[in-house]
């Protein structure tokens, strides 16, 4: 029996498990780069994205527990929502001077929900959204909060906290 025949289910194995990496790669880090964003909508403090008015509220440092050598950054939010708000998308903090990226990681601190929402919602009434992100000690802003819109919209604040 020749090796190719003793080895053929170890190299199957290999080959799909290679395809799935690449796969999985592929689809977390190319496929949300290369999303097409129609139309960045800068503001101070306040913007209009996916049927409801944002408004940018106070931010803080180590509000919540962190891991040693991070720390966390609170950014709050209000919103008016409304009959044509519908869900937002991901919620991201990027660094201006090294391009870091992080997304909110609200669930992963086991921050409860009596503060508001970890994103935009379907409500009609006014609510409000609080967003936590575990950042290294060594960031410091300032940051872009990119908040990703439907129709391929993206609100971005400048936070410097």
């Amino acid at each position: 029996m020749s090796w190719w025949r003793r080895q053929r289910a170890a190299v199957i194995a290999l080959v799909i498990a290679a395809a799935a990496v690449v796969g999985a790669t592929v689809w977390l880090d190319v496929v949300p780069s290369i999303r097409p964003t129609d139309r960045v909508i800068e503001a101070e403090s306040t913007v209009e994205i996916a049927g409801q008015t944002l408004e940018l509220g106070p931010t803080e440092w180590g509000e919540f527990e962190a891991p040693d050598g991070s720390r966390t950054l609170s950014v709050r939010l209000s919103s008016t929502g409304g009959a044509d708000a519908s869900v937002c998308g991901q919620a991201t903090l990027t660094d201006t001077h090294t391009g870091r990226t992080w997304v909110s990681s609200r669930t992963g601190l086991d921050v409860s929900y009596e503060d508001g929402e970890s994103s935009c919602t379907i409500e009609a009434s006014a609510y409000r959204i609080l967003l936590v992100f575990l950042l290294p000690q060594d960031a410091d802003g300032p940051f872009l909060l990119d908040i990703e819109g439907n129709d391929a919209d993206l609100a971005r604040f400048v936070i410097e906290p």
